[in-house]
Formats: structure tokens, sequence, C-alpha cells
């Protein structure tokens, strides 16, 4: 696959003209429901509310997400965003399948980055494991990949940062917490809303300003699954179903369910 940049980085590719029917479909009504509901939200609950967007504080949890770069680290090279898992060997992150090339190459992790900072390193992007529907076909539906990560200076990134757990099959009656890189932005942004089903396999959420550069941006239930009081749990990333979303204040995620289980279970099982 190509490496991607951004949420919205390509034009994902249908079977047939029926499918073509049905996504146009699916598109009138997501651009209704943005209308009816996503762009009132935000506006009506004024900011820092629900569906709000602010620059996202340092804190031990905003250390778990960081930007994607491939090369040099600026402020106007990130292209991406993702966030460290949970794994038995400490070295996995979770990011959008269209952000990791399945040859990582120069890719590096930035956990934490802060306006050209790298406080807790940076990290080489060693494998990717993605699902094969979206190798063969950029599937949205599959647009979910892991990241094996090589240690540095002797230690893995989970004892540097700590990690989120991974949530598969949880439901979508959920408040999340999005906390992403736009392009150039020097800091991550940070929104919490209530999440909803949209069709069978995709989630969706309205939240504020999510341009490109947030594709890979970790859903953070806070704290309510793990035995640590700060240790969140990561159901969905910003992934690129309708182009990442019809505008900045829509975003999407693949619904995890056993799919991306499984994927999980081959990053932790490959050997670096």
């Amino acid at each position: 696959m190509t490496e991607g940049h951004g949420r919205a980085v390509r034009h994902l590719q249908l079977p047939d003209p029926l499918a073509e029917a049905l996504r146009w479909s699916l598109a009138v009504l997501a651009w209704l429901i943005v209308m009816a509901v996503g762009s009132s939200t935000a506006v009506a609950l004024g900011p820092y509310g629900l569906g709000s967007s602010r620059t996202a504080s340092a804190s031990a949890a905003a250390a778990r997400e960081g930007a994607l770069f491939s090369g040099s680290i600026t402020s106007t090279s990130h292209y991406c965003s993702a966030s460290v898992v949970d794994s038995p060997g400490g070295d996995v992150i979770i990011t959008a399948a269209h952000c990791l090339p399945s040859s990582p190459g120069s890719t590096v992790f930035v956990p934490g980055y802060r306006d050209g900072q790298a406080p807790y390193g940076i990290w080489p992007v060693l494998q990717t494991v993605e699902s094969t529907n979206w190798t063969a076909n950029t599937d949205p539906d599959y647009d979910v990949a892991f990241g094996v990560l090589g240690a540095l200076h002797g230690k893995e990134i989970e004892q540097v940062v700590g990690a989120n757990r991974l949530g598969v099959n949880l439901g979508t009656n959920q408040v999340v917490t999005l906390t992403g890189y736009p392009d150039g932005a020097g800091a991550p942004i940070t929104c919490s809303n209530n999440i909803a089903m949209f069709g069978s396999t995709q989630m969706r959420i309205a939240c504020a300003d999510y341009t490109d550069g947030t594709s890979g941006s970790p859903w953070v239930i806070s704290g309510k699954l793990g035995p640590k009081h700060d240790e969140g749990t990561v159901l969905g990333v910003i992934g690129g179903f309708e182009q990442g979303g019809y505008t900045p204040d829509v975003s999407y995620s693949v619904y995890f369910d056993n799919n991306v289980s499984l994927l999980y279970q081959q990053a932790i099982s490959m050997v670096r």
C-alpha cells in the first residue's frame, strides 16, 4: 500500500456501479445528518462543551498519543496521529491503516509531540499489521492498523509513556475523547462527545476542527475499564470513511470488533 498523509488521503475504490449508488445514498444521508446534528452540536454547547475542541494540555494521558512522521521532525511534517496500546511486549501503537505504509521505512512515532520537540523520544516503526481487506481494496471498513515499534535506549515505549487498553465490542453508548494533530499544528487538539453507529460497520462523532493530520486519532474512554485510575480504553480511531468526514466537525471510525482483535493478536505475536 501507499503511505497516506492526513485524514483524506485518497478516493477509496468501489467494486461496481451498485456499490457506487449505495455509497452516494449514504453520502447524502451523512450530509443531512451533519447539517441537522453535527454542526449544531458544537455551536449550541459552546467552548469546551461536548463537541468543542481545544488545545490538549500536556499530561500523562496525552503522552500516550502522538504524531507520525516520515523523515524530518518538524511542525509541518507530521501527517497522521497514533497512540500506544497495552501489549505484552510494550511496543505497539494503533492508528488508521491509511497512515502506515506496509513497509514503514523512515516512519517514526513521536509521543507527546509539542512545538518541534520530542519529550519522550522518537520511536521507529518497524512493522505494520493491517487487514488483507484493506491491503487489497483499501476498504474503509478495515481502515485500522497496528504498528510495532523498535526499542529506544534499551526501553520499550510503554515503559516510558504507559498505554491505553484496547477495547473491542464495547458498543456505542459511550462518551469518548479524541486527541490528535491537525496538519501543521505544534500541539494536539482534544474533544469529547457521544458516539453513535453509522450503518453496521462505522461509528460517527461530532467534534470540531479535526482536519487533515488527525487520521488515526484514538477514541478513548477515560479510566473506566482499566485497573489503573488514569488508564484509558481506545475503542476507535479516525479513519477514512467518506474521506474522513464531509466537514472537519464530523469524523468516523471502524467499529472495533473481533477483526480488530485478530489484528492486535498478530501485532503482539510479531518478532522484531
